[in-house]
């Protein structure tokens, strides 16, 4: 304000004193941007309201999220140009989501902009505020206001679609759910699905194969006699976000297969009972949104004794195979357990061997993780 006064005021005395053509050709020129430059001085940017709009609040890992900010305002009074920043959340200002675009509204009293959130990792995005400023034509006068419009974008863990020949071989070997005489031969036909790798040439329906020209088998509401529970190693790892995936793809493929499942969360004492359905999907997913590596271990000897019902199996998801973690899972069900390495077998150490061969001896299955598909140890094949 005080530049602006001195800035007219200078040029005001000159072409006075000094007189002339050019004198006052200055005076007069400057005038314009003064005179739009006290406005805008008191231009009301609380009367300028601001409405975000998302195309989805909830998606997976690795997809986008396109965010809309329309902003309307009452005066008409023309807007060179405004600069709108949105205030991301540390984790995404720590990847280098820094959002900030400059727009010309000009005489429209509405007028939007939008931008694109790409590669979203796991977890809960808060978006809180939006600030904007304007200003004039030479810079004298600018003018800042922060909007607040919180908006929670949840970024649910991928998945991938295990084969139902993997999951077969789980539960053949008893290590998860025991069935009647076979998996399928003697549960119930709940539908219709297309086909899928493994499935047997008995499953088929030869009626909807012939309906809808594609290969259709049928669905089946699997009979279980034991729950399931996922625990998840929570441990800092590089592998930490496999082993996410990893847990989110089980809990997927057994959902979908009808059976009840449950989550343990090793670092906050959590127990998700078991049940089916998608809403216990959410709920086990919706888990994993927030868990974090965390090197406390709340789930002790004390808190392990009867924290699982009788009949329970224990699904360990691990980054790396120690005798530590063999015990833990040892504790929990002995014989009625399954370790899940999201290491390749190729890439064990000789340390991490030996804690597998321990496992297999106390009757533990281990498996692997790798391309999205389970991969068994070979020493446990040869063994049984």
């Amino acid at each position: 304000m005080v530049g602006l006064v001195l800035l007219m005021t200078v040029s005001f005395c000159y072409a006075m004193f000094q007189g002339g053509f050019v004198s006052w050709f200055i005076f007069y020129s400057f005038l314009p941007f003064s005179v739009y430059a006290s406005m805008l001085l008191f231009y009301p940017l609380q009367d300028l309201t601001v409405e975000r709009r998302v195309n989805k609040r909830e998606c997976r890992a690795g997809e986008s999220v396109e965010i809309a900010l329309t902003f309307t305002r009452k005066s008409r009074l023309p807007l060179l140009f405004m600069v709108v920043e949105e205030e991301l959340p540390q984790q995404l200002e720590d990847r280098g989501l820094q959002r900030k675009m400059i727009i010309f509204p000009g005489f429209r009293r509405t007028f939007s902009m939008s931008y694109t959130l790409e590669n979203l990792e796991r977890g809960e995005h808060s978006l809180q505020s939006i600030r904007f400023w304007i200003g004039d034509f030479l810079g004298l006068v600018e003018k800042e206001a922060i909007y607040s419009s919180p908006l929670k974008i949840t970024v649910f863990p991928r998945y991938h679609e295990l084969a139902y020949s993997d999951l077969d071989r789980v539960f053949n070997q008893g290590a998860v759910v025991s069935t009647k005489k076979t998996q399928r031969e003697h549960s119930v036909v709940s539908g219709v699905r297309e086909y899928q790798p493994g499935d047997q040439l008995s499953w088929i329906n030869w009626k909807a194969t012939a309906r809808t020209n594609e290969i259709m088998t049928k669905e089946f509401e699997v009979q279980k006699n034991r729950n399931v529970f996922i625990m998840l190693d929570e441990k800092p790892s590089d592998f930490f976000e496999e082993s996410i995936v990893m847990a989110a793809s089980v809990a997927h493929a057994m959902l979908k297969r009808g059976m009840e499942i449950g989550y343990v969360s090793m670092g906050s004492r959590m127990i998700i009972p078991a049940a089916a359905g998608n809403n216990q999907k959410r709920k086990i997913f919706y888990r994993l949104v927030k868990e974090e590596p965390s090197v406390v271990n709340a789930l002790n000897e004390n808190v392990r004794k009867g924290i699982l019902p009788a009949n329970a199996a224990v699904i360990f998801i691990v980054s790396d195979l120690t005798l530590e973690k063999v015990d833990i899972l040892s504790a929990f069900r002995p014989n009625q357990g399954l370790m899940l390495c999201v290491k390749k077998q190729a890439d064990l150490t000789d340390e991490e061997r030996l804690s597998s061969s321990t496992a297999i001896s106390r009757g533990i299955m281990v498996s692997f993780f790798e391309h999205g598909q389970l991969k068994f140890d070979r020493s446990e094949v040869m063994a049984k």
